[in-house]
Formats: structure tokens, C-alpha cells, sequence
């Protein structure tokens, strides 16, 4: 297949070859499910509208360019099927603005999938990559992967080792480090996972017009109803008890946020009771 001389993959002799690149994989957490459940309730029509109209927002937010990407390369490549995504970031540099890229853009994509219901897990990585029509190859491929599959378990997006290299060095440029975007884009989980900060979205706009309390209600919202409605399956209610914790660790951190915007915490806890 001879790519468009606009591809991030193209080589001018037509021949196909990697590049290293920041590697994204990424599937919709427990979208099997969903979609059986859908069938069983026969509406899965409707739930088939509700994943291509949150796909088509979230594709476009992929290539959506704001004054906070400004800088950032727009060369990269996506495969998609159906519940899983991979993205290709082709490094010219140091990775620092590829790296950025990936994150502005993923925290978009991801913020935007959980409003509608749909909740991402991944993984990235930095390796050798290669993406067309048909074909997505490469060793970062194959740690993005299992990153996503064997590390990131809940729904977060995570860096692996390789991608946490390069986070050390571009951490070194900044003194404090405080001053970097990463130090907003990234957070370190309890099992010393570090993941991205999708939530910090809703503070794109802070000093013109402050958060976006809409977008985080509708967030609140959408937990609260997974965290009921899977109260009696705890393996799946575990990821979105997570996800509670991650929402109300993001409102403590900033005074915008009080109790009204937390999740309540009584709903993180499940009790035994009498079998009468």
C-alpha cells in the first residue's frame, strides 16, 4: 500500500518501515458486556447510536487544535475497531511535544467517552511503529498493548517503562518541576502506576471563565449511576469505585470544588448484611 505523502508513515520510496513513536493503545472497559446487555434489553440499536455519536465526538476531539495545543504536532495516525484505538505519535525530537500532543489530546478523547458512558483504559508507550489502512506494527505497539491489557486494570490510561524514561528526562527541564505540564497532566496511583490526568480538562478555561462545572457534574453523574447500578457485581463495581476516588481526589485538590461536586462516599461502600 503506497500511504499519502501527508501520512505520518510515509516514506518516499514506498516502502513501509517503523518509527519511533509514541504509541497509544486503548479499549473501552467492559464493552462486551455492554453490548450483550444491550441485546438481552433489546435496545441494541440505541445503544449502537449512543457509541457512534460518542465516537464521532471523541475522533473529533482527537484532531481538535486549541490555543493550549499550540506547538504541538499534528502528525499522527489512529486504527480503530470498534472498542479498541491506537494512535501513533512519530517522534522528530526528544518526544517532549509528541508526548504532549498524546496527552492533550487522549485526556480529551477520555473525558469526553466517560460523559457518555463509555470508560477508556490504556496504555503508552514509546517504540518502533507502524500504521496504514491495514496494518499496525511495532514493538511499541506490543508494550502499549500490554501495558493497557496487563497494567492499567482499571479505566486509566498509564505510562509504561519506556514512556516513563522519557517523562524523567523531560521532568529535568523544569526546575521547579512544579512549573512543568506534566506535573498537572499526570498522577501517580497507589500501586505506582502513573496515569493520565483526564479530568484536568475541566480547567482548560480556568483563568478566562473557570472550570467547567457542567462537564464535571455530568461526570459525577455518570459514576454515581455505574457505582449503583453494579453494586452486586463487585469485580466490575471495584473499576468505578476507582474512578469515584480518582473524581473526588481531583475536587480536593482545587477550591473551585466542595462537597457538592464530590461523589458521595457512601456509595463507595459496600457492606455484608443478614441473609434474613
Amino acid at each position: 500500500m503506497i500511504l499519502d505523502d501527508k501520512h505520518p508513515f510515509f516514506q518516499a520510496d514506498g516502502v513501509p518501515r517503523t518509527k519511533v513513536s509514541v504509541v497509544v493503545f486503548g479499549d473501552i472497559l467492559g464493552f462486551k458486556d455492554e453490548m450483550k446487555k444491550a441485546y438481552d434489553e433489546k435496545r441494541a440499536n440505541d445503544f449502537l447510536i449512543k457509541l457512534r455519536l460518542a465516537l464521532d465526538e471523541s475522533y473529533r476531539l482527537l484532531k481538535y487544535e486549541s490555543p493550549l495545543s499550540y506547538g504541538f504536532p499534528r502528525e499522527y495516525a489512529t486504527k480503530t475497531f470498534t472498542d479498541n484505538i491506537v494512535i501513533g505519535f512519530p517522534i522528530e525530537r526528544d518526544a517532549e511535544s509528541e508526548i504532549g500532543s498524546a496527552f492533550f489530546h487522549l485526556g480529551s478523547m477520555q473525558l469526553e467517552m466517560v460523559q457518555a458512558g463509555f470508560f477508556i483504559r490504556g496504555g503508552i508507550a514509546i517504540g518502533e511503529l507502524y500504521i496504514d489502512d491495514d496494518i499496525v506494527f511495532g514493538d511499541g505497539l506490543i508494550e502499549a498493548y500490554r501495558a493497557e491489557s496487563q497494567l492499567a486494570r482499571d479505566p486509566r490510561i498509564i505510562l509504561s517503562k519506556s514512556a516513563i524514561e522519557y517523562l524523567k528526562i523531560h521532568l529535568s527541564y523544569y526546575h521547579p518541576v512544579e512549573y512543568s505540564p506534566q506535573y498537572r497532566e499526570l498522577l501517580r496511583d497507589v500501586d505506582g502506576q502513573i496515569f493520565l490526568n483526564y479530568l484536568d480538562g475541566i480547567l482548560i478555561a480556568e483563568d478566562e471563565r473557570g472550570p467547567f462545572y457542567e462537564e464535571l457534574q455530568k461526570h459525577k453523574d455518570i459514576v454515581e449511576q455505574k457505582l449503583d447500578e453494579f453494586a452486586n457485581n463487585p469485580i466490575i463495581w471495584s473499576k468505578y469505585a476507582w474512578v469515584a476516588n480518582y473524581h473526588n481526589y481531583f475536587c480536593d485538590q482545587y477550591e473551585y470544588f466542595d462537597e457538592s461536586h464530590k461523589i458521595d462516599s457512601t456509595k463507595l461502600k459496600l457492606h455484608p448484611a443478614r441473609i434474613i
